[in-house]
């Protein structure tokens, strides 16, 4: 935390949704704003939305300050202010009651059909299962908690939409979804949500760990459990909870991009993830189109692997693979996640060039739109990581780094490449993005750093591998839209660009 009397007063952007505080509020220290928010750290020029909770208690939402040389589509601006505009007592809020981390799905609801109360729809849907089935209602988003007691699952909420944030600097490819900061009333949480999904999953099978969660915040938000990773969850005096805002969107990918998992979890289902097609062309020393039939060929003599990848899949698919795994395998780096494996998604859509600008469209079926028939475009899936709240928290298992992802790769993007290189001269030099991570980004000074440091680790390796001529800036999945005959050559691209 830092010092008050070396803190710097700014002027934080307010929505107001109700009358909540005085307009001289409006003037606060980075010091008094982080310890409200609740997170480690401050979320300097961040957007502030109040919200006043039917017990009385002050609530907030915070769309974070751009990161410097991030790229924001409409879509993200939008996303974010809609997360914002949702006030918790205006919806229906049900628990999440699969996999093994808590979560509380928001829906919009037509209140007047539930005699204008709520609760109604939430005893009669909640408990069916993996969504409320209701053609009538409309998912708005999910509130994710940091949960991370002995028994449960690890859940950390500043990791994703830090997660969000980086991937719009590196403008992946991949789908990473937006993220807000969000924090509510402790009480309504624990009637609402926690004590009904006790309640649901009580004496369900297979449910250990996810019913261990939802114990530890029952635990916490009655006041029985005041330890450190109770805490961790408090903001507000205690009178609130905080997490993230997002939306998880995608199916999940089989084995052809998860990997066998047949190594079980922790390092053998990430070194399984290595045997993947568009891993072992990514570490071929093959040119990349030879490389990816390669690839494909080698992971197909796992009979298991063989069962789902086809013989004759499509070069185009397998390149944009290629360039989602150095994407996913940098942030992961980067970030310290720790389950990534099986949790990887997909989106169909429709790539094209244009110009010699790369396009793309969801894909609502197997027929080219007319309006794009004259691109010739190709049906592909799109990557998308959406559980990506297992990152930043010191203490949790790099696996991408336990096992060596960034290691022994041949191919990798130019552009790619070139913004890893500036991101780790920034933060070498305390530049304008690490400036960002301890002023805007909420988290610890600690966990700033340890992101400085694993960023300078992949940017070393990435660039000896550059400069002994094992590396090369040749991957550009676009090229691969069309037929062989027409990829062009790449220029050569330098190992330490400007």
């Amino acid at each position: 935390m830092k010092n008050p009397e070396n803190t710097r007063t700014m002027t934080v952007q307010r929505v107001r949704t109700r009358n909540m505080w005085m307009g001289a509020c409006l003037l606060l220290t980075v010091h008094l704003f982080a310890s409200t928010a609740g997170a480690s750290g401050s979320f300097e020029s961040g957007k502030i939305t109040d919200y006043v909770s039917t017990n009385g208690v002050n609530e907030q939402c915070i769309e974070l300050a751009p990161m410097p040389k991030a790229h924001y589509s409409k879509h993200d601006r939008k996303t974010q202010s809609d997360y914002c505009s949702i006030d918790f007592s205006k919806v229906a809020l049900c628990p999440k009651l699969w996999s093994t981390s808590p979560g509380t799905i928001i829906y919009e609801i037509d209140v007047s059909k539930f005699n204008n109360d709520y609760s109604q729809f939430e005893k009669q849907y909640c408990a069916q299962g993996h969504h409320a089935k209701d053609a009538a209602i409309d998912k708005l988003a999910s509130f994710k908690i940091s949960v991370n007691d002995r028994s449960t699952s690890a859940t950390y909420a500043p990791s994703s939409w830090t997660y969000y944030h980086l991937s719009r600097y590196f403008k992946t490819g991949v789908h990473v979804p937006v993220a807000v900061y969000r924090s509510v009333d402790k009480q309504v949480h624990l009637e609402r949500v926690v004590k009904p999904a006790l309640s649901i999953i009580h004496g369900r099978h297979g449910l250990k760990m996810l019913g261990a969660g939802w114990s530890f915040l029952d635990a916490v938000e009655s006041g029985q459990d005041m330890g450190s990773a109770g805490r961790a969850v408090l903001t507000g005096g205690d009178k609130l909870v905080f997490g993230s805002l997002l939306d998880n969107q995608g199916d999940r990918y089989s084995m052809t991009f998860n990997g066998t998992r047949e190594s079980g979890w922790g390092m053998g289902q990430n070194y399984d993830f290595q045997q993947t097609a568009p891993y072992l062309a990514l570490r071929s020393e093959l040119p990349v189109a030879d490389a990816i039939k390669a690839g494909v060929h080698k992971a197909r003599s796992n009979p298991k692997m063989a069962t789902k990848l086809p013989a004759d899949i499509e070069p185009a698919q397998v390149a944009f693979w290629m360039n989602d795994l150095l994407e996913i395998t940098l942030l992961d780096h980067i970030l310290g996640q720790q389950d990534r494996i099986g949790n990887i998604d997909y989106q169909w859509r429709w790539f094209w060039l244009d110009d010699g600008k790369l396009h793309s469209k969801h894909a609502k079926s197997t027929e080219v739109p007319t309006a794009l028939a004259e691109f010739r475009p190709m049906r592909l899936k799109r990557t998308a990581i959406n559980d990506n709240d297992a990152g930043v928290r010191r203490g949790y298992a790099n696996f991408t780094m336990k096992t060596s992802m960034l290691s022994g790769l041949r191919h990798y993007n130019p552009h790619l490449y070139k913004k890893l290189v500036h991101l780790a001269s920034d933060m070498q030099s305390k530049g304008e993005i690490f400036q960002w991570f301890v002023n805007s980004s909420g988290l610890s000074e600690r966990e700033t750093t340890a992101i400085a440091e694993r960023t300078q680790k992949a940017f070393e390796l990435l660039v000896a591998d550059c400069e002994n001529g094992n590396l090369k800036l040749d991957l550009d999945p676009s090229h691969f839209l069309y037929s062989t005959e027409e990829i062009k050559p790449m220029k050569e691209h330098s190992c330490r660009p400007q």
